[in-house]
Parts: C-alpha cells; sequence; structure tokens
C-alpha cells in the first residue's frame, strides 16, 4: 500500500482518479495498523514517544555505525550507555496471542503474575493467521 501527501485541493480529484482502477482499494487506519505491526513499525504516541531511546523501541539499526562510535548527537550520552549495556529500562517486543488481540493498555503479566508491560498496539493481523 501506499500513503500519499498531496495539496488539499487536489484530494479529491486526485482520489477519483486513482479509483477509476478497479485494482485501487481505500485503505484506513486499522489497514495501517495491522500491516505495520506485521512489519514491526512503531506509532509515535502509541509505541514510542519522546521519552523512548532507540534501545527501548528496538530501533538501534536506524543509528549509523559512525554515530555510534563517535556520538555526537542529543542524547549520545543515554543512548550509547544502553548500547554498552545491552539494554535500558524498557523493551518494545512484538507478540503473538491466542484469540482475541489485546489493546492499548492492557497489561502484560508474568507466569507468577507479575505486571512486566503494557500493550502499546494490538489489531487482528491481515495477512498472517495470527492476532498481533
Amino acid at each position: 500500500g501506499f500513503e500519499l501527501s498531496i495539496p488539499v485541493g487536489e484530494v479529491v480529484g486526485l482520489t477519483e482518479r486513482l479509483l477509476e482502477n478497479p485494482e485501487v482499494k481505500l485503505a484506513g487506519l486499522g489497514a495501517r495498523d495491522s500491516l505495520r505491526l506485521e512489519a514491526g513499525l512503531c506509532l509515535y504516541g502509541s509505541d514510542i514517544d519522546a521519552t523512548t531511546t532507540p534501545m527501548e523501541a528496538n530501533l538501534v539499526w536506524t543509528i549509523g555505525k559512525r554515530r555510534r562510535a563517535e556520538g555526537g548527537f542529543i542524547g549520545a550520552d543515554v543512548i550509547l550507555d544502553q548500547l554498552a549495556k545491552k539494554g535500558g529500562t524498557r523493551r518494545r517486543v512484538g507478540l503473538v496471542i491466542e484469540g482475541a488481540p489485546a489493546r492499548a493498555h492492557a497489561k502484560v503479566l508474568s507466569a507468577e503474575g507479575e505486571e512486566i508491560g503494557e500493550i502499546t498496539s494490538g489489531v487482528p493481523a491481515s495477512t498472517s493467521a495470527a492476532p498481533h
């Protein structure tokens, strides 16, 4: 799928032209959430926010090798320390569950019943057999 950013005055005309093709279908936020979760992508404001580091968000791959070696960027002291220790105080992970999808803010419990986390996003998966 695609997300398009276009001037407001051109939205209706472009949408009508695109929908002339029978292969084109509109999709909403539910489709976006399902596909982004299957791909392991974050949604700012739900899965990550200004307090989330790349290490906690499982986004270390977004920090270039030079940056990791040299630092010199905003938050480098915290992020490089987390990289050296291989962890922060939180960690974003993907879950596959049985039954209905978990909803945002549902608590995650250990086998002993201890609260160990919170669901940030959850929807039925559209391209796999399991909810995400």
